[in-house]
């Protein structure tokens, strides 16, 4: 099996940033059920594995079809083409802790072109922008792989973290346009403007996620999604020039106008 294949030292050779920051637990890479349609090649654990549930047929190709929906459409919103097989490893509740970090969600390896997620069957209820409701998984990891693949390795967190809560669009199941809306009327201090997204001066994650999608949505719009492509691998330092550079807007006009479609919110 492909995971066997993969050694400590070189994944530690490979991790990114933020969500795709981590080296799961391969101890159980031996005992999954695997299915495959399409790109997506699912890894689950077979019903009695543990304590939790596993996924029943159902709820395993519900999940196959919505990543392979996910799969898609990030192609589209980011106007590039991807042709590699996702795997994708979804770990029962009750070893996820243990095996990557945590029990409520999951990171990726974009260089080894797969995600680790927990199957969350317990989840509350809610509707994605794609109009898929109650998903076991979002979009977010499948973006981190697809973007780091065929754009490269993110110079800035708001790039990576930005274009994936932006295509995902929810943070913690809940609509990032309604986090935003929520830090603008009732803690104006968490709501965040470009310079405080580049330079990373927040970290909590609750604040920063939802605020570099809505950041990304609007660079997209306002700019295209050339220009924001073309500055996913630049670093910090040099940000702010190359998007004026690119887009022909000083960087302080690009800002008032945020501030204005934040209000506007």
């Amino acid at each position: 099996m492909i995971m066997k294949r993969i050694t400590y030292g070189l994944l530690l050779m490979v991790m990114m940033t933020s969500c795709t920051d981590f080296i799961a637990d391969f101890g159980n890479d031996d005992q999954w059920v695997l299915e495959t349609s399409g790109h997506i090649v699912l890894h689950y654990r077979q019903a009695g594995f543990s304590s939790a549930p596993s996924p029943s047929a159902d709820e395993v190709q519900e999940i196959i079809n919505n990543q392979d929906f996910y799969y898609r459409a990030i192609q589209d919103s980011l106007q590039l083409d991807f042709s590699d097989n996702v795997l994708i490893y979804l770990y029962n509740k009750d070893e996820a802790e243990e095996a990557i970090g945590t029990a409520g969600g999951g990171h990726s390896i974009p260089a080894f072109l797969s995600y680790y997620y927990t199957f969350i069957y317990d989840i509350p209820a809610y509707t994605d922008q794609y109009g898929i409701a109650d998903p076991y998984l979002g979009a977010h990891e499948m973006v981190h792989v697809i973007s780091h693949h065929r754009l490269g390795v993110p110079g800035t967190k708001v790039m990576s973290e930005g274009y994936a809560v932006w295509l995902d669009g929810g943070y913690a199941r809940h609509d990032i346009n309604d986090i935003v809306i929520h830090y603008r009327d009732n803690e104006p201090e968490k709501l965040l403007n470009p310079d405080q997204l580049i330079y990373e001066t927040i970290d909590s994650e609750s604040v920063y996620y939802p605020n570099a999608g809505v950041f990304l949505r609007f660079l997209v719009h306002s700019y295209g999604i050339e220009t924001c492509n073309a500055l996913f691998t630049t670093g910090m330092d040099d940000f702010i020039p190359h998007f004026e550079s690119l887009s022909g807007v000083p960087w302080e006009e690009m800002s008032n106008l945020y501030a204005v479609y934040l209000e506007g919110l």
